[in-house]
């Protein structure tokens, strides 16, 4: 039986979904896997709330932990730096770091559990889409390959095999021509609408009254989050790009950026005639307009609206569904498809799962 430590960085919505399905499921990893899986750490970017890596954090802690989490609170006590975590349990044996955080500033730690032998398992883009001059991009990359340490399934498609897939098109020696995809369920829901004759202004409130953005839609509409994907599908197919070099088409404009959420999408109305004529384009050449990702043989990449013909994979899709294509010298006039929910606490969860699950049992 092989003895897994696990350390959770991030414990809202993904995070504490990844705590609550290791505490579900950990008996049958026992008896079909023989892994035995410990969470002997959670906790925010600033540190570990809970440690305990001698014997793992308790389930009722754990529980609590996550509930506290999401009634805006903390457990009480002092919080334990990352760094003294991750080398304590890597000195320990087999051990996994989560990244479910936001932002940069976890790369850090990543690389630190990297160099001390541990693996990292990522749905946070922010430490991928570092620039690539960053020393920490580099360590990452490096082991961002079948056999690496790194796995960030989670990323780019939730729990689709998106990350997969590419990785065993490359792997077998095939070679990519273009990868196009609908990236954010957001993006899909707002058009989809946006099809059907619905203001542009009307299908984001709904949207958002839906749960498909965030709390604060700018954090959608400005695309930095379908760019992030876009560059990390790029980077594993080896191209050395940024995300300064990307062109991201935001619906955000500068004058709406710092207003209220009220304000904001109230100011929305002023981009109704714009995206209605875009609509009416893509529709007059018997497309439906999207908002694509795209990256092309020579690695550039590109994020934006373009209209989308209905008879294709990614014309056909509705909803707030996501789908990627991959063209390759294999699978040409038939490209591979990967469809299906790319967003949500429960999905994204279990593609880090599937990841924590595949390194523990390579780890050795």
């Amino acid at each position: 039986m092989k003895h897994l430590r696990v350390i959770q960085i991030g414990y809202g919505t993904v995070g504490g979904a990844v705590i609550e399905q290791i505490l579900a499921h950990r008996e049958q990893w026992r008896r079909q896997l023989h892994l035995d899986v410990s969470l002997v750490a959670f906790g925010g970017r600033d540190g570990a709330v809970c440690v305990d890596v001698d014997h793992g954090v308790s389930d009722e802690a754990c529980r609590d932990g996550v509930r506290e989490r999401r009634e805006g609170g903390r457990p009480a006590g002092t919080t334990t730096s990352w760094d003294a975590v991750i080398y304590q349990a890597a000195a320990e044996g087999h051990t996994v770091v989560l990244d479910a955080a936001a932002g940069s500033e976890t790369a850090t730690h990543d690389v630190l559990a990297l160099e001390e032998g541990a693996g990292v398992v990522l749905s946070n883009k922010a430490p991928l889409a570092l620039p690539w001059s960053d020393p920490r991009a580099q360590v990452l990359w490096s082991q961002a390959r079948s056999n690496g340490h790194l796995r960030y399934e989670a990323t780019v498609g939730a729990g689709l095999p998106v990350i997969s897939t590419l990785h065993t098109l490359l792997d077998t020696g095939d070679t990519m021509r273009e990868i196009t995809g609908m990236l954010s369920g957001t993006f899909g829901a707002i058009f989809s609408d946006v099809a059907s004759g619905t203001s542009f202004a009307s299908a984001v409130r709904t949207a958002k009254e839906a749960g498909f953005t965030e709390p604060d839609p700018r954090d959608d509409l400005s695309g930095l989050d379908v760019a992030r994907k876009a560059l990390i599908l790029a980077r594993s197919c080896g191209h050395q790009v940024d995300l300064s070099g990307i062109a991201v088409r935001s619906f955000v404009p500068d004058a709406l950026a710092d207003v209220s959420i009220d304000a904001f999408l109230d100011g929305l109305e002023g981009m109704n005639d714009e995206i209605a004529e875009l609509a009416s384009g893509a529709t007059a050449s018997g497309g439906v307009l999207k908002y694509v990702a795209a990256v092309n043989a020579g690695g550039e990449v590109s994020v934006g609206l373009q209209g989308v013909s209905t008879s294709t994979v990614l014309g056909a899709l509705t909803g707030p569904e996501n789908v990627v294509s991959f063209r390759t010298e294999r699978y040409d006039d038939y490209p591979t498809v990967v469809s299906g929910p790319g967003a949500g606490a429960a999905v994204t969860a279990a593609g880090m799962v599937g990841d924590m699950l595949r390194l523990g049992m390579m780890l050795g």
